[in-house]
């Protein structure tokens, strides 16, 4: 298999949510009164999230993020307070909670503008924003699924602007972080062939790489074959790291490997129903007939997949996806 010629980070970077070019200004996150006066100021940019939803504008240069001055959103939430995200040499960015009725105030004075779900949505957003709302909305999520302390029940405190809990009963105060869930996501080989695999919840004819959470004890690799052979009965020689993807859907962090076969023999499961193996002309076949329906761009598991396809002479597989949506 041909290898990419930039090194892990550069690959990384080139998967979408990444690219968050904050300072995250971690100094500043139990200073209460910088964060007081910073809240208020005029080139501070709220993130606002409703029910996990990001605020969003759709033009015909794709889709834009929509950020609210401080005085457009004049009574933060104060169970889930507004979280410092950081700043971008421009500005400081909070992510915020937004109400029902504050929800209905803004898409009064923002007629384009809708609360939308990131995952479709960012397929054609700026990377830097794209960041910047995954980023608001994995901390979001996190504050939401905590808001009581797992050892004693007693509700939990915002601490650290958003960055830390702490149990309100004083004999407890146990202090918990925001949480991501490790999963690796493969794509495996054997020669000119790669193989995807269809889970059983998913629509009818959408492939995809394979995947599944790391557990307590594994390393990464460890994770890789387990899954593959849990999933396909399929055995590997080869592991090989690519890059990484936050995923905030709702909170994983995905590790992209390549792995290659040992041979062509492959089964089903009752997580994947039906794998397949293609070579690139396959691929397109399959994608053009409408067989085949693959993961969105935006996913670590479709640049997996695109680069193995670019990289075996099958040029740009975004491309002929999006024919095909069209």
């Amino acid at each position: 298999m041909n290898t990419a010629s930039t090194d892990h980070l550069a690959r990384s970077r080139r998967n979408q949510f990444t690219s968050v070019r904050l300072n995250r200004e971690v100094e500043f996150r139990d200073d209460a009164q910088w964060v007081a006066k910073t809240l208020i100021d005029s080139n501070t940019r709220l993130v606002p999230l409703w029910r996990s939803r990001s605020l969003l504008e759709r033009n015909t240069e794709g889709t834009l993020s929509v950020y609210l001055s401080p005085a457009e959103l004049t009574e933060p939430d104060r169970i889930q307070p507004p979280t410092l995200l950081g700043n971008d040499g421009k500005h400081q960015y909070f992510a915020a909670s937004v109400t029902d009725s504050q929800k209905d105030a803004i898409l009064a004075k923002l007629p384009n503008a809708e609360f939308a779900d990131l995952r479709r949505a960012s397929i054609d957003m700026a990377a830097k924003h794209a960041g910047i709302l995954a980023y608001a909305k994995a901390l979001h999520y996190w504050q939401y699924r905590h808001a009581f302390c797992g050892i004693c029940g007693s509700p939990n405190l915002l601490r650290s602007a958003g960055h830390r809990m702490v149990c309100s009963n004083e004999e407890c105060a146990r202090e918990s972080f925001p949480r991501i869930d490790p999963a690796i996501i493969v794509l495996v080989t054997h020669g000119d062939s790669c193989l995807l695999g269809r889970n059983a919840k998913w629509r009818p004819k959408h492939f995809s790489t394979l995947a599944g959470f790391v557990e307590p004890g594994e390393s990464l690799e460890d994770a890789v074959v387990r899954e593959v052979y849990e999933e396909v009965q399929v055995n590997l020689n080869d592991i090989r790291y690519v890059s990484s993807q936050p995923w905030p859907f709702p909170a994983s962090a995905m590790c992209g490997f390549y792995a290659e076969a040992v041979d062509k023999n492959s089964g089903s499961s009752e997580e994947v129903d039906e794998a397949r193996w293609f070579t690139v002309e396959s691929l397109i076949q399959a994608v053009i007939a409408d067989e085949v329906r693959l993961s969105p761009p935006v996913s670590i598991a479709f640049r997996l997949l695109a680069d193995w396809f670019r990289n075996n002479g099958g040029g740009n597989l975004e491309e002929l996806v999006r024919r095909q949506r069209q």
